[in-house]
């Protein structure tokens, strides 16, 4: 695909309507439409890319049967029969940990899930390790303590050394807020930046630099209400406004606004974005766009205008699943469930007050 400059687009483009994003494929691990989007494709450099061999996933899976629940488990990649072992199933760490609620992968195949509970108010993240053949090993908190709130939107540091994320109350509080908390996992410290008014933040994700971290942040209107669901097709107009910023967080400061302007939704128009995450140069980046009948892939850069890259017609009623990734990008070790991490924002509509869907509920490992 070519840009409007004449270079080789990055971002790999596909419309299926079976297909998920791929955290949310693996959570039909067990489908052939999982297997086929797991399959070998080209590498940048005309190989084949590395196919992951296990998908772990919070939760137990409807085909467990009897049995204590799974805090988690870990399954094989399906084959071409579409099938998925069981490798192993991991309780919970601790009768008062919470609920699973979602888990990313790091460097060097450690992984990280977060885990809430509503009564007290608690999110913990937990760390651990895998076996070569596919056995949790070492699970253990991470240094810091837990957070007084729901956490979502999880990005772990190119190091493996930071973790960020979304915080929101666990009460139901009616309009979201956004705020952004980065933990150090070594020493447990934590800063937090924020943003006054009605918002909600996505796509958390960390430059190649490891200073620099990438969200979207969209605004509220006033009259958005979640009472009532989105509908099928339907193009919402709660959330606009939607930025991308690119934060250094090493600079002082806690304003969630302050970071600089990669992308900012342009005025007019019948579109929402969905989908708007930061390259790993922490200077460019690509998205997602929806408007009525058609679904629009875009480039970004700092001081430029948006680019279109594709645009993918879409049938009335119709439901797509929508798979962005890049060529040639080093593992970005982030959720990018879309531009709210909770998952309250459908196509526009905030069709949830506090604690949507899960967004990142699986998580590849090779």
């Amino acid at each position: 695909m070519a840009d409007d400059s004449g270079g080789r687009d990055p971002v790999s483009w596909r419309v299926r309507r079976w297909a998920a994003p791929i955290a949310l494929a693996a959570a039909v691990a067990g489908s052939v439409g999982a297997a086929n989007l797991l399959a070998d494709e080209p590498g940048p450099s005309g190989g084949p890319v590395a196919r992951p061999r296990f998908i772990l996933t919070v939760g137990q899976s409807a085909s467990r049967g009897s049995g204590p629940e799974a805090w988690f488990e870990v399954r094989s990649v399906p084959g071409p029969d579409g099938r998925a072992r069981l490798v192993d199933s991991v309780a919970r760490p601790s009768p008062s940990a919470g609920e699973a609620e979602e888990i990313v992968a790091g460097p060097g195949n450690t992984f990280v899930v977060a885990s809430t509970r509503d009564e007290p108010c608690e999110s913990v993240l937990y760390r651990f390790g895998l076996t070569g053949d596919g056995r949790v090993k070492g699970i253990r908190p991470v240094s810091g303590g837990g957070t007084p709130a729901r956490v979502a939107g999880p990005a772990l540091s190119p190091d493996g050394d930071r973790i960020a994320y979304a915080t929101a109350p666990c009460a139901d509080v009616g309009r979201p807020s956004a705020a952004l908390t980065v933990l150090d996992l070594r020493s447990g410290r934590r800063r937090t930046w924020s943003s006054p008014g009605a918002a909600v933040l996505g796509d958390i994700v960390w430059a190649d630099d490891g200073r620099t971290l990438g969200y979207a942040v969209s605004d509220v209107a006033p009259t958005a209400s979640p009472e009532f669901e989105s509908g099928v097709g339907r193009i919402g107009r709660d959330v606009a406004n939607t930025t991308v910023y690119a934060l250094d967080t090493r600079a002082k400061g806690a304003d969630l606004r302050a970071g600089r302007v990669l992308f900012r939704r342009p005025d007019g128009g019948s579109g929402v974005v969905t989908t708007a995450v930061m390259g790993q140069d922490g200077r460019k980046g690509y998205g997602l766009m929806k408007e009525p009948g058609r679904i629009i892939a875009f480039g970004f850069a700092q001081g430029k205008p948006m680019r279109v890259t594709h645009t993918t017609e879409t049938k009335p009623g119709s439901v797509d699943f929508v798979a962005l990734s890049t060529s040639g990008e080093r593992p970005r070790y982030a959720c990018l469930g879309g531009i709210d991490a909770f998952g309250r924002v459908v196509d526009g509509d905030l069709v949830a007050a506090n604690g949507g869907g899960r967004q990142c509920g699986s998580a590849f490992a090779h």
